[in-house]
């Protein structure tokens, strides 16, 4: 029986998508399904071009942030085999699963290619974005609409593109996670498990979700009962061996990750209800209504047909993600923004599946007014929908205003790597600097100097904690028109400097003038306060 176009557009509109068809079956176990299905299709076009794209960045000025400068330094400790995880951020084993062979291309190629990494992940977490947003809305013109406007949803979110340009790894989170979301309902349980085993070497939250998925597995899909296993057995070596190794500690992680910093959820009167006001606060109303409205339409087709069951299980797990974060928070973690990416995936998704809806509606409704004449009624939607858009001007050009200044501000952080071998060379190089002492700087380029220096971590002191000669001060402006890095000892006098870096001084009494640059008298004669070990020939 032939349906005319209004009335196979009043179905797609009451969420008869593709998965609810009673006509298709439902792919076996372990297959694919067929490549004309919304977001089956093949993915590796897609990877190549975020790596290329990815590539493209790092022709403009570029630096990783705290974290991965940790990572990276990491990689380059194991390959040495003197793994010290003290003194730095949380251990996260994929990343350093990467930069453990990058180190073997020198020490200015490896933080590139951790970066390089970084961002195709983040580029791979639109794509993704909107190949889950095109299959939740069935396809289509609708459903291009929905993947497209949960992409650009994703891109704009809080922190969201700094993030990826900076190296840190939840956008590559994202993508793993909307990819295992993808192969599971494709049929292919082994990928989504793979997939959420390699999420799972980036956050603990995952545990939990993938612990859950592994038993289901066990009894649904018997033949991989054994990588299930390999799986549980994989992630807590690779997260605390490690850790043993580097600090002797294999909870050193929990530790660290228990000492947020002054501005976290975790020091609010509610940490828990903080993490999730604070989502809500800078998340925008498009989004927040865009999956509204998908969930409120989600929720009615199931009670009445049992559809869109899988666009309730994305809202599920968004929300049980910002639960368990708001619940870690309540008992001391720092519950930073960043860390509800997958609940931030899973809303911008669903925003764009909103959006696909109203679209969908809006054709629908063109169609019964010009009859037999779907590109007319098409055309028609696209014209209403584009005027609606209208009302989203303010938020655009708040974004736009957001953007300017987001680029600004990576441009001015890959500064201070870029100027900082630099202030070292003028303050008399690497081996005489670490003959006068400590090292301190800002809490947020401690990683880097080290780097820079080839020291551990551990090795560079936050200047805001106190700077104590002798020693040595690298000085910087941790943002445009901050402050310098604090030196709260008038001894310490500069030696050198450049645009970004002032390098101030304080030698050993047995080191002044022969070993360590002095900017001027002060030096102590008396034994330092506390042990200043010679680090001239650490790593």
């Amino acid at each position: 029986m032939r349906v005319s176009a209004p009335q196979a557009l009043a179905l797609r509109l009451r969420g008869n998508s593709r998965e609810s068809e009673p006509s298709r079956p439902a792919p076996a176990p372990g297959a694919f399904e067929h490549a004309d299905r919304p977001g089956s299709k093949r993915l590796w076009p897609a990877l190549v071009a975020c790596l290329f794209l990815s590539a493209l960045t790092l022709l403009w000025p570029a630096t990783p942030t705290y974290d991965p400068w940790a990572w990276i330094m990491w990689g380059r400790e194991i390959v040495d085999l003197d793994l010290v995880t003290d003194g730095g951020p949380s251990w996260k084993p994929l990343p350093v699963l990467f930069t453990i062979p990058f180190s073997l291309f020198g020490n200015d190629l490896a933080p590139l290619l951790w970066l390089w990494v970084a961002r195709a992940g983040g580029l791979l977490s639109l794509v993704m974005a909107y190949r889950v947003g095109r299959r939740l809305t069935g396809g289509g013109i609708q459903g291009a609409v929905a993947g497209f406007v949960g992409a650009a949803f994703l891109a704009t979110t809080y922190n969201y593109a700094r993030d990826a340009a900076l190296g840190n790894s939840e956008p590559l989170l994202a993508a793993f996670a909307l990819w295992a979301f993808e192969r599971h309902l494709d049929g292919r349980r082994d990928h989504a498990l793979y997939l959420g085993f390699a999420a799972a070497l980036l956050r603990p939250e995952v545990w939990p979700f993938l612990g859950l998925y592994g038993l289901w597995l066990m009894v649904r899909e018997p033949k991989l009962r054994a990588r299930v296993v390999a799986v549980g057995v994989l992630i807590p070596l690779l997260w605390f061996g490690p850790e043993i190794w580097g600090s002797g500690d294999a909870l050193r992680a929990s530790t660290r990750a228990n000492d947020p910093n002054p501005q976290s959820a975790a020091f609010a009167e509610n940490p828990g209800l903080e993490v999730a006001y604070r989502f809500q606060v800078r998340t925008i109303w498009p989004i927040s209504a865009g999956a509204a409205l998908a969930l409120i339409l989600a929720i009615v087709a199931f009670v009445r047909r049992r559809a869109q069951g899988t666009v309730l299980f994305l809202a599920a797990a968004g929300l049980a993600w910002l639960g368990l974060v708001a619940v870690m928070t309540q008992f001391g973690y720092a519950g930073n923004q960043r860390y509800l990416i997958v609940t931030t995936a899973a809303l911008c998704v669903l925003g764009g599946v909103g959006v696909g809806r109203i679209f969908e509606g809006l054709r629908q409704a063109t169609a019964r007014m010009v009859g037999d004449r779907p590109r007319l009624g098409l055309a028609a939607a696209a014209a209403v929908f584009l005027l609606g858009s209208l009302a989203l001007i303010p938020a655009i050009r708040d974004k736009v205003d957001n953007t300017e200044r987001v680029v600004d501000k990576l441009g001015y952080e890959a500064s201070l790597w870029e100027d900082l071998p630099e202030a070292i060379e003028r303050a008399g190089g690497r081996d005489r600097l670490l003959r006068c002492g400590s090292l301190y700087t800002g809490p947020f380029q401690t990683q880097m100097l080290a780097y820079e220096l080839g020291v551990h971590g551990l090795d560079v002191a936050d200047a805001n904690l106190g700077t104590r000669p002798p020693g040595v001060a690298f000085r910087t402006n941790t943002i445009p028109k901050a402050d310098l890095t604090p030196v709260d000892d008038p001894r310490f006098r500069e030696v050198a400097g450049n645009r970004r870096w002032q390098v101030e001084t304080v030698p050993r009494a047995d080191a002044r003038g022969r070993d360590c640059p002095a900017g001027g008298p002060g030096a102590p004669s008396a034994a330092p306060t506390r042990a200043t070990p010679d680090l001239a020939s650490s790593r």
